[in-house]
């Protein structure tokens, strides 16, 4: 069984437009997680709106966002400034991050098809910026839609872009690889530009510390305060701005999603985001639409499997371990399958997979 799953998704690389979605689930070594954070800020708004407003539950409606936010910008901070040496989460994840990106990028350089064009797309929700230094330190070039060197702009268009080189002898040209990274829920290095409207990309941290002032009468965060990112609020969209980046985003995932032989790999995302799963429901009406899904937990993987059971073109990748927790076997997971000898599909057991489909990939 686990050679032929190999084979199948050594056969959707080759031949299908590549698109990987990637969660909170990659970067939880080095970025924790507050459980239940929208039902949880959700009822301390509504308690606020219920309670005349008092400044004691504005204050704790602050704190408790900065707590959120706090999980990323602390190792984040750490990585733009080069200081996580001895940080063994933050060393190990972006280590995780680079083993995954060189994997697949290596697997884009090895396609035979001049049909097919040169790029991987990887849509994610997390804010973090280890998929950009994983891209830096192993010198692979990669898309985040910003435009320009010293001012540089994001926008949406830039993926649509694709680069052409011309051989050294100038006799042909050829286009180039690239990984697109987008964004979906923006991201913590992003600086919203209240002059010309724009979204800037700085090499630093541009998310705004909240205070209770940062708090308008019905618990949501005012206009005016810098908070480049989707938070798992009700409230979702602070900018104007934000709000069409992100539906300009969501309609990208769409149009990607909806082209003729497309493949999407997805990790460490639950599709508890109810607009990008209805998105990705739709989409599958395309029928040459593949979606591969590797839950990380037994329970992870029941989800999956009723989220998409009406939908054939889609499969859940179940693996089963050893004594000594090594692969025995990959499948595909069923309804009302056993749990026993299941392995947990974490970043690593992820990537090491591809890595799987690489040696098949040279073997040939």
């Amino acid at each position: 069984m686990s050679e032929r799953v190999i084979k199948e998704l050594k056969k959707y690389i080759e031949s299908g437009n590549v698109s990987f979605l990637v969660g909170a689930g990659a970067s939880i070594g080095a970025i924790s997680t507050l459980g239940d954070f929208e039902n949880e800020i959700t009822t301390l708004i509504q308690d606020y709106q219920s309670d005349n407003a008092s400044v004691e539950k504005k204050i704790e409606i602050a704190n408790m966002l900065n707590k959120f936010l706090d999980c990323s910008v602390e190792p984040n901070s750490n990585l733009i400034n080069g200081n996580i040496s001895g940080m063994e989460r933050i060393e190990d994840t972006l280590e995780q991050y680079k083993k995954f990106v060189r994997v697949i990028y290596k697997l884009l350089l090895l396609r035979a098809s001049d049909k097919l064009p040169k790029k991987i797309n990887i849509f994610t929700t997390n804010y973090d910026l280890f998929f950009e230094y994983a891209c830096e330190e192993l010198r692979v070039a990669y898309n985040d839609g910003g435009l320009g060197i010293i001012n540089r702009c994001f926008s949406s268009k830039n993926f649509q872009k694709r680069i052409y080189q011309l051989s050294d002898s100038y006799s042909y040209e050829y286009e180039s690889p690239v990984i697109n990274l987008i964004k979906l829920h923006g991201s913590i290095n992003w600086l919203l530009d209240d002059n010309n409207s724009d979204i800037l990309i700085k090499n630093q941290i541009c998310i705004a510390r909240i205070t209770q002032e940062n708090i308008d009468d019905k618990g949501f965060i005012t206009e005016n305060t810098n908070v480049p990112i989707i938070l798992p609020t009700k409230q979702k969209f602070i900018r104007t701005l934000m709000e069409h980046t992100y539906y300009d985003l969501a309609r990208f995932y769409s149009n990607e999603l909806e082209r003729e032989h497309s493949v999407l790999f997805c990790f460490g995302f639950s599709f508890a985001d109810e607009h990008i799963r209805s998105i990705t429901q739709r989409a599958l009406g395309n029928p040459s639409l593949t979606l591969l899904i590797f839950p990380y937990s037994t329970s992870d993987e029941r989800g999956m499997i009723n989220h998409f059971k009406d939908f054939p073109n889609v499969k859940v990748i179940r693996i089963d371990k050893g004594e000594d927790d090594t692969v025995i076997n990959i499948q595909y997971a069923v309804e009302g399958m056993e749990i026993e000898n299941r392995k947990n599909i974490d970043f690593n057991t992820f990537t090491d997979l591809f890595y799987k489909i690489l040696a098949q990939v040279e073997g040939i």
